[in-house]
Formats: C-alpha cells, structure tokens, sequence
C-alpha cells in the first residue's frame, strides 16, 4: 500500500481540466479494507464452528452447511457481479455489495439461529462479496496508472487478501474464546461503516460509459455450472472422489449407494456441461451483437488464459495450505484457535514485507519471472511444513516453512493479477475481475477438497488398518468398528478420543491403543495432505512457464500515467 500511495499523490494524478481531483489513497485504503474483511469471513469462522454450534442451538453440520452455502453463493454469483459492474458502474457495485455485506453481518451477529444465520452470512454476505470482489479488482485495473502504481495497488490488496485469510482463525479463535464470535461480525460491520464513510470522499472524473445490459441466460447458466462444480468438489472429503465411501441419502431414500459412482463426479460433469452451454450462448450472443455476461473471446490471450489457470493453481495451495496447518495445529498439538493463529503470523508479515516491495521488483525484473519463483517458493514452503507436521514438532520448527511460505504468496500475488488483468483493456476490466475471482474461488475450492479427501481417505485407511491387525478387539467387532470410520469418521483430538470412550466405559488399555491408532492416522493424514497439495502445486509454476513478458517493460506504462483514468 505504501509505494502506491507515495506514488500517486491525492489529486495529482489521474485529474482531469475542470473535474474534481481522484483521491487515489483514499480509494486504496477503502479497497484493501473491503479485501481484508472478506478474505477474513472465509478461514475465520472455521475456528467457530463449536461456538455457534452451543451459541445458536444448532448441529456441526448445520454450521458447516452454512459455511458451504456461503462459499457457493460467492462463487456462482461472481461472474454476474463483475458483468454488473459494468451495467451499474463499478464504484456504485462496490458501494451495493459492501453495504448488502455490511447488513448480513449485523444480521449474523444477532441471529438467533441458523436460518437467521444463513440469511445474513451465506445469503447476503455472499452475494455481498460477489459484487464488491470484482468491483475492487476492476477499479485498481482501471483507476490505477499502469506500472509501478498499479502493480503497487494490486500488491497492497493482495496483501490484505493474504493477511485477512491469515489472520481469521488468529483473530476469530481470540474473540471465540475469550468473548463471543458474534463480536467478529460485529467489528467487519464497523469496518464496512468505515468503508461506506470513505467511499463517500471518493470522486472520479465523469467519462461516457456505454449503455450495458445484463444477459439474465448467460447468468442463470454460469451461476448453475459454478454452483454444481463448487458443490461437487466439496462432496470428495465425505464421499471420496470416485467410488462413494458411504451412500449418499436424500429424500427419505438412497441415491448413491455405498460402493456406487461418488457424487463428486455427476455434479461436476454436470456443471462442467453447464457451462459449456453457457461458452455456447455467449459466442451466440457476441456474434448477435449483444451484450454477453463474458467475452470468452478473451480466453484466446495467452496471458489471460495462462494466467486464469496459474490463480486456480495458486488460490489451491493457499487455501488446502491453510487448511490443514491449523487443523493439525489444533488437532494433533492440542493448540488453541488462538495460539494456531499466532503461529501464522510470520507468514503474514512475510506477505505485507514482501508485498510492498514487489512493485519495485517489476521494474527490473520480469513479472512472469517473479510469478514463476514464487510458486516454487510456496511449493518449498508447503512441504518444508508437511515435513514438521510430526506429534514432537516444536514451535519453532515450522518458522521456516511459514516464513518461505509468506515470501511466495507476497511475490505471486500482483504480478499474476498484473499480468491477467492487465491483458484486455479497460472495458472489459469488471469481466475479467469478475472471472479471475470466480477461478480464484474455484481453486480455493479445489485445495480445501483435496486436502479433505486425502486427509479423510489415509485417516480410514490407516486406523482401519490398525484396527484389523490389533488383538484386542474382538473379530466380531472389528467389522463394525472399521464401517463405522467409513461413515463417521472425523478429525478428532487426542483428549476427544479419550473422553469419547470414558463415556462408554471402555477399558483404559483399549482407550489408549485407540488414541495411538488415532495420532497416527491423523498426523499421516494431514502430512498426506499437505505433500498432495505442494506436489499438485507445482503445475502453477509449470502454468506460469507460458505466461507471456519475459522482460521488464518499465518505459511502457510512462505514457499512461498522465492519462485520465477510465470512469470507475
């Protein structure tokens, strides 16, 4: 944030004969503070889940379905808050999605219970974001000069991004065990008055936009396929990705049975044929001369196409990274929500140092250069983890692998959103913001999926292997035990599994063989996991080898910097 803002004094630049003066540091600070909310809603209220459970009178799973809901509206809705940004205008999307996210909040931190909960969190929270993400991706596309300043600006957000979602399970895990997680929402309402209080001193020179229209098949068909694929992804942890580890139930009756097709693979073919439909309508609609929710034309870029896959690639490893960190943080150490978050807290300030700094590496060195050795740094940071991810791990010992992590998540960051958006001009930039954000869901997606299912999957395999192999069980019983982990088998703590078996007086030597089975099993697990995530994550370096630019090409942003910018 800061080289941005020392580079573009407020009314200097981007000023036009006889229009107010573009306060470009106002505009910053309220962007990154709507990023920084919203990258913080969705690893916070993980850390939550228990809380709201005794809080609103609820079940796991109904806190859980909530938290699915909540990411499905986000990305299905994406695409179409990008396209209305263009029919609205930009700033008045923005101003629309953060003030319906600020109400969902304030509804959240009064509910009562869950359907007052999924209203105003996975309901209007997350059509909040669909407006306001693309909007803020558009606008720094748009507003910011090109070079140094908007590599700057896109780092500054990036950064907040990066720190919101670091900073959840810290901040929520605080506020959940000393307070009450209803005081998280509560502060993101104040920051959204925040917000709306800067937004309001905001002004831009006024510029003639095109009428646009908003083409309501394309957008049933684009929120139905991403919906499906979002939805199918997110079964693989429950039901495995190709056989169904358990059936799956609906309606009073089995859909799936036990050993059938798993679900994972009919919702996502059919919201991948969904959206080829929706790839068919829109080039009907371009060649009719209309107005198409995206231009797919656009794909044709290279550094569109290339650099949409390699956010896909990224938005996986952080997300399945900062899934499962906490989780054995928590799970396999005995830390509490609050200590995991400070054990993050190196990678956070890595990404904030290396962040502001980043535009300054631009200028002498290649963006997709610096794209490229930050996926192979994060990959390093990643596996330097899984390989801690041991029941004597030591505090320290995971400083190093958070702090390479911090440094390739601060150097992708701006130059890959730099490159993409970047790569089509001003009028199309709500589009393509509107399906960066929409691929960046769908990685993030991704990552927490996979990482679940393997978690899940070496989790059943190796305590039911145990289980068949240990003497102390009765055969008659080991058929059971081993069908109830296909059906129930969770991630639990040491100290769960303990006073779990107490309840059902079982013998204490039986009680601490289980708990051994179950350390092992979870930690395998969760160092599985993490390995699979690192491994998968180097296809984003293989991506990034064919973004275009191998050079640093600082002359060419000079002569837009004295142009007026594009009306946001």
């Amino acid at each position: 944030m800061t080289d941005a803002a020392a580079a573009m004094p407020a009314g200097q630049k981007g000023a036009v004969a006889g229009a107010p003066a573009l306060p470009l540091k106002l505009i910053l600070i309220a962007l990154c503070m709507a990023q920084f909310i919203n990258a913080y809603d969705t690893t916070a209220m993980n850390v939550a889940v228990t809380s709201v459970v005794k809080s609103l009178g609820t079940t796991v799973s109904g806190v859980q379905s909530a938290l699915v809901l909540y990411s499905l509206v986000m990305a299905s809705f994406m695409l179409i808050g990008g396209k209305l940004g263009d029919v609205w205008g930009r700033r008045a999307t923005f101003t629309i999605g953060i003030s319906m996210y600020g109400v969902g909040a304030l509804i959240t931190a009064f509910s009562q219970g869950l359907p007052m909960m999924i209203v105003g969190w996975s309901l209007l929270e997350g059509l909040g974001s669909a407006l306001m993400i693309p909007a803020i991706f558009a606008i720094v596309g748009t507003i910011f000069p090109a070079g140094k300043p908007r590599v700057s600006a896109f780092a500054a957000v990036g950064a907040m991004a990066a720190m919101g979602a670091a900073l959840g399970p810290l901040i929520c895990g605080f506020l959940s065990t000393y307070l009450t997680w209803r005081v998280s929402f509560l502060l993101e309402v104040v920051i959204v008055l925040a917000t709306l209080a800067l937004s309001t001193r905001i002004k831009a020179p006024k510029q003639k936009r095109p009428p646009a229209k908003l083409d309501y098949l394309g957008a049933v068909l684009s929120a139905l396929g991403l919906a499906l694929v979002v939805l199918g992804v997110l079964q693989a942890s429950k039901f495995g990705w190709t056989a169904a580890r358990v059936p799956m139930l609906g309606w009073g009756r089995t859909l799936i049975p036990e050993g059938g097709i798993s679900p994972v693979i009919p919702f996502v073919v059919v919201g991948v044929v969904v959206l080829l439909l929706f790839a068919l309508w829109e080039r009907h609609m371009i060649k009719a001369g209309k107005d198409a929710l995206l231009n797919i034309g656009m794909l044709k870029n290279r550094a569109v196409l290339f650099g949409l896959l390699a956010i896909i690639a990224f938005m996986f490893m952080q997300a399945g990274f900062l899934f499962v960190t906490p989780v054995f943080m928590q799970m396999a150490l005995g830390y509490t929500a609050f200590h995991s978050g400070l054990l993050i807290l190196p990678m956070t300030i890595m990404i904030i140092l290396v962040a502001t700094r980043v535009s300054k590496l631009t200028q002498i060195i290649a963006p997709k250069l610096i794209v490229q050795v930050g996926m192979l740094v994060l990959v390093g940071g990643v596996l330097l983890i899984a390989l801690e991810l041991k029941a004597t791990a030591q505090q320290w010992e995971f400083l190093p692998g958070m702090i390479v992590a911090g440094i390739g998540i601060g150097l992708i960051n701006a130059p890959l959103m730099n490159i993409t958006q970047g790569a089509v001009p001003a009028k199309e930039q709500s589009e393509i913001s509107g399906l960066s954000r929409a691929m960046s869901n769908l990685g993030g997606a991704f990552g927490t999926a996979i990482a679940g299912a393997v978690l899940m999957s070496t989790l059943i395999a190796t305590f039911s292997g145990a289980v068949l192999q240990y003497t102390g069980i009765p055969a008659s019983e080991k058929a059971r035990v081993i069908h109830d982990l296909r059906y129930d088998a969770q991630t639990v703590s040491n100290a769960q599994i303990t006073v779990y078996l107490k309840s059902k007086n079982e013998p204490g030597a039986l009680a601490q063989k289980f708990v051994q089975f179950n350390q092992d099993a979870r930690n395998k697990g969760l160092q599985n996991a993490l390995i699979a995530i690192g491994v998968l994550g180097l296809l984003g370096f293989v991506v990034s080898c064919f973004l275009p630019g191998g050079k640093a090409k600082k002359p060419a942003a000079e002569p837009e910097a004295n142009a007026p910018p594009a009306a946001a």
